[in-house]
């Protein structure tokens, strides 16, 4: 065997370990969902279910199950965190794109500074942002406004990264083709929407993927924010299934699992666009 091929083996058992990591975890969510409860924490440890049951996924969707037990329907929740992720996505490409467009164009005072404060501003964690964010959304008169706080909250929270993702993307697109279409009448505005934009569907798409899945699951502002039980998202729902005597773990990761749906169906379909908008400007 040659070194090349001998290489080649390497990396695939590296990446065959690492896929095996991320994908356990999900397989065991799953099974457990359709578990009976008497083998969910059977020792040893069941690897394949010897029977399936359904009334998990009955019981999220508030369906009669044997159990009696009842919740609330999953729907709910998939539908606040649907509002939720779709309005911080397009809040969130409708600032970064200029803002990315400006910095990658524009030369004045304090623009290298900006860039550093974004690079800060994506590694500080939600939690410490919650207070400030009470404090001025009770200031501005919008806690009273349906999801509006939890809204702009996962906006500032993913608007850094889309920002940086998409100004590398912005870098990469030839100055000469803007003035072209200046010289033919196009106005600074008209160019960024009808050509550059088009040109950068890629970085977009990586950044609209990545707002939405942050709004999707993120924990911290959803429970700051939303006090109504009816307006939380999905990733609050799944700890209604947790109580001070007894937790319905099969139910949990049933819930869980379609938690996962959105990011999995991301994954599938737009992974092409996602790692090239990501790795857009890497050789640069």
């Amino acid at each position: 065997m040659t070194r090349e091929k001998r290489e080649n083996v390497v990396r695939f058992c590296i990446g065959l370990v690492v896929t095996l990591l991320y994908l356990i975890p999900l397989y065991w969510m799953v099974t457990t969902s359709v578990k009976p409860v008497d083998q969910i924490f059977q020792k040893p440890p069941m690897l394949f279910p010897s029977s399936f049951q359904i009334d998990s996924y009955k019981q999220i969707f508030g369906l009669p199950t044997d159990r009696g037990e009842i919740y609330i329907n999953a729907l709910v929740y998939l539908k606040n965190s649907l509002i939720i992720a779709s309005i911080t996505t397009f809040l969130t490409l409708a600032m970064a794109v200029p803002a990315a467009y400006a910095l990658s164009r524009f030369n004045f005072a304090g623009r290298t500074a900006f860039v550093l404060f974004l690079l800060v501003a994506q590694m500080l964690p939600s939690v410490l942002m919650v207070i400030p964010l009470f404090v001025i959304f009770k200031q501005w008169g919008i806690s009273s406004i349906p999801y509006a706080n939890v809204i702009l909250a996962d906006t500032a929270l993913a608007l850094p990264f889309a920002i940086i993702v998409l100004r590398t993307s912005f870098l990469q697109i030839p100055c000469e083709i803007e003035e072209a279409a200046w010289i033919d009448g196009g106005s600074r505005s008209q160019v960024l929407f009808y050509i550059i934009m088009p040109l950068v569907r890629s970085g977009m798409v990586a950044v609209g993927v990545f707002s939405f899945l942050i709004a999707w699951g993120e924990f911290v502002f959803a429970l700051s924010f939303l006090q109504k039980v009816e307006m939380q998202p999905i990733s609050i729902g799944t700890f209604q299934f947790i109580g001070m005597y007894k937790s319905n773990f099969d139910s949990m990761m049933a819930f869980s699992t379609i938690v996962a749906i959105p990011a999995v169906i991301a994954f599938l379909f737009l992974q092409k666009q996602f790692i090239s908008g990501m790795t857009a400007g890497s050789v640069k």
